[in-house]
């Protein structure tokens, strides 16, 4: 789940261009990225990561994409990008999920939501939904 919600952060993050807008407010470095995915009846522990976000990376977002080794199959639709937000509508066809979801730079800092849904695992019922709610820092220089 972790690599699902990096995935499509950074396929969100792919698809910026600057003629969208101005560079994204946000500084190189190494960052703690905790990630908390919420799931009607089903208890999920946070799960925290650390990645190297280098000024290559901020002027070009799809690096962020290479790094993570993650494939293209999701979809941008309506992105809208300011250098301190990234708003988006997603589709990921192999997976079979869809959602939006929007993210804030400050800095040393960002943050947001992403709200999806699925198909029912158990092939009956109604689909189901997905928030995954993500917070990072700065907490120091690559390694």
């Amino acid at each position: 789940m972790r690599m699902l919600t990096l995935a499509l952060f950074v396929a969100a993050l792919s698809q910026v261009t600057p003629a969208q807008s101005a560079e994204l407010n946000a500084k190189e470095g190494l960052y703690e990225i905790t990630i908390n995915t919420e799931m009607p009846g089903m208890p999920m522990p946070s799960q925290s990561m650390r990645q190297c976000i280098t000024q290559a990376d901020i002027k070009n977002p799809q690096n962020i994409m290479k790094k993570a080794g993650q494939s293209d199959d999701c979809a941008i639709k309506n992105l809208q990008q300011e250098s301190n937000k990234i708003a988006f509508s997603i589709a990921c066809p192999s997976q079979q999920l869809s959602g939006q979801g929007e993210y804030r730079f400050s800095g040393e800092s960002y943050s947001g939501t992403m709200s999806m849904t699925m198909p029912n695992p158990a092939g009956a019922g109604k689909p189901m939904s997905m928030t995954v709610k993500t917070t990072a820092k700065l907490v120091g220089p690559c390694k």
